[in-house]
């Protein structure tokens, strides 16, 4: 029977204080500590060595660092397990401990060891881009993520923060679908693209009017 491949089932993690085990501290892992600590992650890193970078993170608390080599164990009570060495050892045994605590893993150039494989990430604001290739090709998924945020302008921005104050503060609907669906389409979505926002305004006001008048 022949094997069928199965596609990465996509999802956005929401890591604020929860425990993420980082191990490798050089500049691959620098990048990977960057992203987590901008996601709110609670951050441990273990390395026998670490970048200045990541010393200076660590001695203005935003990070735990241990500057030693990995013992197994070191999983233990953590969230997510991050691995960016060049050690395959290394890799292979923090994946048999994960594996063992039902710890999901990413591992940095190794693929069979992965449990979720990292995207290509670009952010505007509130918007997220992020373009997976299932680890087979990063280098195209860094191009098309360049292409795709070229095409994300500042009124899509001014959108999306919109949309989430409306949905925050007015009652649920169909008059509130309503407004949030003609936020993104050519009645309001589109003066706004060509920089009318006198124009937009003046339909945003009329709809949160219509809404008022049936809330």
């Amino acid at each position: 029977m022949a094997s069928v491949s199965l596609a990465d089932y996509p999802v956005c993690l929401q890591l604020r204080g929860k425990p993420v085990l980082l191990i490798g501290a050089g500049l691959i892992a620098e990048g990977r500590a960057l992203q987590l600590l901008e996601a709110g992650a609670r951050l441990r890193m273990i390395a026998p060595g670490a970048t200045d970078a990541l010393r200076r993170l660590a001695a203005e608390g935003r990070l735990e660092l241990l500057e030693r080599a990995y013992t197994p164990g070191d999983a233990a009570g953590q969230a997510l397990v991050f691995v960016a060495t060049d050690d395959r050892r290394v890799s292979v045994a923090v994946a048999e401990e994960t594996r063992a605590r039902g710890i999901l893993l990413n591992a940095a150039d190794e693929p069979d060891l992965c449990d979720f494989t990292l995207p290509s990430v670009g952010r505007r604001g509130p918007i997220t881009v992020a373009v997976s290739t299932q680890g087979m090709a990063p280098a195209l998924a860094r191009a098309l993520r360049r292409q795709l945020l070229e095409g994300i302008g500042r009124h899509h921005v001014w959108i999306a923060r919109l949309s989430g104050h409306f949905r925050e503060h007015l009652p649920r609907g169909a008059g509130r679908s309503r407004l949030l669906k003609r936020l993104v389409d050519d009645d309001i979505g589109g003066h706004l693209a060509r920089g009318e926002r006198r124009s937009a305004w003046t339909r945003i006001r009329e709809e949160l009017k219509a809404l008022g008048e049936k809330t």
